[in-house]
């Protein structure tokens, strides 16, 4: 795949997300939303707000809440690291609220077979996935083009264990790959 440099990546895939419907990108995360839920076992998970082209939505966020979990998600500080808050709540928790999940479901704008994710590009994630206990599945929400065999990675890096796409749940990588919490 080219161009193979982490910024290059960022937006090729940034574009392709642009050029998907409305209806598409509905279909898509109605889809990702019920591969989560038939997974869902958990009691407390961080999560994402989506933007408007996200495979991620509102609509399982609120699910997840309809079912009695506690969900989570990102205040980006002004260092780009991450606080967290309740969703629909506003509760901040702080930046170690994280470690305290059952799942993350982590947002990517790729991710590679070996749980390689390509993020946005401010390390936020990196530094949050750090905190997360072993074992703990991170699961990044995308669409099946985003699933691609290999992608630029730097030490920092933390791998997902999991990606999520309209096709189902699967898992990917090691899930030793995160230190131990």
């Amino acid at each position: 795949m080219q161009p193979a440099d982490k910024a290059g990546l960022r937006g090729v895939f940034s574009g392709q997300r642009r050029r998907c419907t409305p209806e598409q990108i509905a279909d898509d995360r109605a889809r990702i939303r019920g591969h989560v839920l038939d997974r869902c076992t958990w009691s407390r998970v961080a999560a994402y707000e989506p933007t408007r082209t996200e495979p991620g939505s509102v609509e399982l966020l609120d699910e997840l809440r309809a079912r009695g979990v506690t969900v989570i998600v990102p205040v980006v500080l002004a260092d780009n690291d991450l606080a967290w808050r309740q969703y629909r709540v506003g509760t901040v928790l702080g930046v170690e609220a994280i470690a305290a999940v059952d799942a993350v479901l982590v947002p990517a704008l790729a991710v590679a077979r070996d749980g390689t994710r390509l993020g946005r590009g401010g390390g936020s994630y990196d530094r949050a996935l750090a905190r997360v206990r072993a074992g703990i599945p991170a699961a990044a929400l995308l669409f099946e083009y985003e699933v691609v065999d290999e992608l630029p990675s730097d030490e920092w890096d933390i791998a997902v264990t999991a990606v999520v796409t309209p096709s189902g749940w699967r898992d990917v990588g090691e899930s030793g790959d995160r230190p131990p919490g």
